[in-house]
C-alpha cells in the first residue's frame, strides 16, 4: 500500500473513532517510511507490556547500533507513559500502582467497562455516613479514572492524526523534488550509456543493491559505487605509469589504483571555469574522504556498522558528482 493510501486510511479510522486501527496505519506508515522513532512509539501503544514491545519491534531495528536501539526503546516508553500515567492509584493500598497497562486496542473498552461500573454505582439508601462518603469517593475516584482514560484517547488519537498530517507533507514536498532526483540520475545514465560502458553497468547494478532491503548488500553496494567511481575515473582520465607533474606543478602517482589522484588532475585540466572547478574539488574530497571511512569499516568486517543508507548516501553522492562533471564537460563541448 503507498504512503498516500496509509495516511488516507488513518484518517478514516480517526473519523470512526477506529483507535486501535488508526494507530495500526500509523505503526504500518512509520514501518514503510522507515521512520524508526515513530514505529517505535505506535508500537508501544500497540502493546500491554514492555516484553511484548521489543519482540514487535527487533526485526525493524536488529540492523541498528545498540545505543540506537536503546534510544528508541526509552522514547517509545517515555511517551507511552505520558498517555498511561494516572494522577492516582487504582488501588489506595499501593500508590505507586498508577500506571494502566492497556493497549491502544484495549483503551476504549476499558473506558466502557469504567463507564458501566459507574452506572451501576448507587449509594444505597440508610447507609452509615462515613460507609456513604466512602462509597462516593470510590465513585469519583472510577469517574476520574475514565476522566483520564478519556483524555489519555484522546491524546493518542492528537498523536495520530498530527503524524499523518505531517508525514502527508513530508510526502508531498518529497514527491516535488523527487523529480529533480530522477533528473540528475537519468542525465548520468544517458551520459555514460553513450560515452562508457563500463561507467554504466556498474551504475546500473549499483542501482540494484540500492534497492535491496538486505542489510548485507550494504558492503556489497559500498564496494560497486567504489568500483562505478574508479571507471569514471579511467574514462576521464585513464592511468598513467610512473610519476607525472600535475596541473598544480606538483608530481603525483597517477596509477591503475590512484583514481582519486586521476579524477583530481581530470578536474584541473578539464574544468575551466574556477567557480565549478572548486564545487567539484569539494565534492570529491567529501566523497573519497566518505568511502575511505565506510571502506574502513567495513574492512574490519564490521558490515552492521556500514548501515544500508550510509552505502546509499554515497551513492547519490556519486551521482551528484558524476552530474556536475558531465554537465560542466557538455557546456565546454568536451565528450
Amino acid at each position: 500500500m503507498e504512503h498516500e493510501q496509509i495516511v488516507a486510511l488513518i484518517y478514516q479510522r480517526l473519523e470512526a473513532d477506529d483507535l486501535e486501527q488508526a494507530v495500526m496505519g500509523c505503526v504500518r506508515l512509520a514501518r514503510n517510511a522507515r521512520d524508526y522513532i515513530n514505529l517505535a512509539i505506535f508500537l508501544r501503544e500497540l502493546s500491554t507490556t514492555q516484553e511484548e514491545f521489543s519482540r514487535a519491534l527487533y526485526n525493524d531495528i536488529s540492523g541498528l547500533k545498540e545505543e540506537a536501539q536503546v534510544l528508541l526503546g526509552d522514547t517509545a516508553q517515555k511517551r507511552w507513559l505520558t498517555t498511561h500515567t494516572l494522577d492516582f492509584s487504582l488501588l489506595p493500598d499501593k500508590p505507586d500502582h498508577n500506571v494502566l497497562r492497556v493497549s491502544a486496542g484495549e483503551l476504549d473498552s476499558e473506558i466502557k467497562q469504567l463507564e458501566n461500573s459507574i452506572s451501576g454505582m448507587v449509594v444505597p439508601p440508610n447507609m452509615h455516613p462515613f460507609d456513604a462518603a466512602a462509597f462516593t469517593d470510590k465513585i469519583n475516584t472510577q469517574k476520574a479514572s475514565t476522566g483520564l482514560l478519556l483524555k489519555g484517547c484522546q491524546k493518542l488519537k492528537a498523536r495520530c492524526h498530527n503524524y499523518a498530517s505531517q508525514m502527508e507533507y513530508q510526502l508531498d514536498l518529497q514527491k516535488r523534488n523527487q523529480g529533480f532526483l530522477d533528473i540528475v540520475q537519468n542525465e548520468v545514465n544517458n551520459f555514460f550509456k553513450e560515452q562508457s560502458t563500463d561507467v554504466y553497468v556498474k551504475l546500473q547494478k549499483a542501482a540494484e543493491l540500492a534497492a535491496s532491503k538486505d542489510l548485507e548488500d550494504a558492503a556489497l553496494l559500498l564496494t560497486e559505487v567504489r568500483r562505478a567511481l574508479k571507471a569514471a575515473a579511467d574514462f576521464f582520465y585513464p592511468p598513467v605509469k610512473g610519476k607525472v607533474i600535475c596541473a598544480d606543478s606538483q608530481e603525483r602517482d597517477l596509477g591503475e589504483e590512484k583514481y582519486l589522484n586521476r579524477l583530481r588532475e581530470a578536474l584541473a585540466k578539464r574544468v575551466n571555469d574556477s567557480t565549478s572547478k572548486d564545487l567539484l574539488e569539494a565534492e570529491l574530497e567529501a566523497l573519497g574522504n566518505f568511502l575511505k571511512r565506510l571502506n574502513d569499516l567495513a574492512s574490519k568486517g564490521v558490515h552492521a556498522s556500514v548501515a544500508l543508507a550510509e552505502a546509499k548516501q554515497g551513492l547519490v553522492g556519486l551521482y551528484f558528482f558524476l552530474f556536475n562533471f558531465s554537465q560542466n564537460l557538455w557546456r565546454n563541448k568536451e565528450p
